[in-house]
Formats: structure tokens, sequence, C-alpha cells
């Protein structure tokens, strides 16, 4: 039977972020969630309102308990292209860690779910890439230097790049269980942000 909403916040936080993260947000049944939650229909709803609510309050937890340790590496100050490579390397270690075939990311799972008109899950969605984005054109900078041979558009377009191709290699990560083949990929990915930063085209 399921608990009463006496469970922590944050428990049920986790054990929903974990349902939408294996099963998809437009998959997952309220059902599904007080099975998985341990927390009743209407305690969910009393504390969230209902399924979209508590999905937002997810990517939220999401950011927080995966996005934030996993990426600062490329957010400490003062961080290089070495940065880059210790949030692939942390990331590809939490791969092994699972036995294979990951979950991929949640946020370009939920991009191929979401519709048109969910407004609100978008910009929670284009917040999480920004974030990407942004931890990355701090490091193209950094690199680029004064006298670098990339134009600040250039930069843009390559931590653009950048997070476009990290959340391709997640999402692969759902196909794969050989964790070769995402290094690989991740290791692509650097030589060519060095290139580039060297001047040269790949």
């Amino acid at each position: 039977m399921p608990r009463a909403k006496s469970q922590s916040r944050e428990n049920l936080l986790d054990s929903a972020l974990s349902t939408f993260w294996k099963i998809g947000y437009h998959v997952v049944s309220m059902g599904d969630l007080v099975r998985e939650t341990g927390v009743s229909r209407a305690g969910i709803y009393s504390d969230f309102g209902g399924k979209e609510d508590l999905f937002h309050a997810c990517l939220d937890r999401y950011q927080d308990t995966v996005v934030t340790p996993a990426f600062a590496p490329v957010e400490a100050e003062g961080a290089g292209i070495e940065g880059i490579q210790k949030y692939f390397d942390n990331l590809l270690a939490r791969f092994e860690d699972s036995g294979g075939f990951g979950m991929g990311c949640l946020v370009g799972n939920t991009l191929s779910q979401i519709p048109e008109d969910a407004q609100e899950t978008r910009q929670k969605l284009r917040a999480h890439s920004d974030r990407l984005t942004a931890g990355f054109r701090k490091v193209l900078t950094l690199e680029n230097g004064d006298h670098g041979p990339l134009s600040d558009a250039e930069i843009e377009a390559l931590a653009r790049y950048t997070t476009i191709s990290v959340q391709g290699i997640w999402s692969y990560s759902r196909l794969t269980g050989d964790v070769a083949e995402l290094r690989a990929a991740s290791d692509m990915l650097i030589a060519v942000l060095k290139a580039r930063l060297r001047g040269t085209p790949d």
C-alpha cells in the first residue's frame, strides 16, 4: 500500500525523477508515480498539483543533484579544455558503473517527447541547454585568449555545437553498452575543439 505523504519532499522528488528518467514523461502514468514513489495520488496532487508540476520540480532537482556536480569541472573558475575532458570522464565512469546501456540525458530524452504547446517545459529544457552552452563558451573564451583565432561568433557557434554533440552522445548511450563507443565520440569532440582553438579546421 502506498505510504502517506509523510515521505520527505526530497525522497519523493528523487523517486519521481528516477521514474521519469527511466520511462519518459509522456509514458509515465500517475499509477506509475504512486507505485514508484510510495506516495498516494492525493499526496502527489497536494504537494505538486499534478504530473506536470511534479515533472518540473524533478527537472529542477535534476539540475541540483545531477547536472551541478557533473558539470562542475566546466563551470569551475579558470577551467580550460581539461574541464570538459573531466566532465566526460566523470559521466563515462558513471556509465560504466551502471553496467552500460545508460538512461541517457533526462533533458534529451524529454526533448523527443514534448508537444509544441508545452511552453513551460520547453523553457526549462532550454535553460538546461543554455547552461551547458554558457559553460562551454566560458572555457572556449578562456582558451582562445585575447588574440586567438576564433571570433566571438565562432566561439558561440562552437559552444552551441558542443552542447548539441554532448546531448547526442548521452542519447546514444541508451543504445550502446560499449563505453568505448562513447569515449571515441567524446575524444573526437575534444579533438575538434582543440583543432579549432589552434586555428585549424578539424
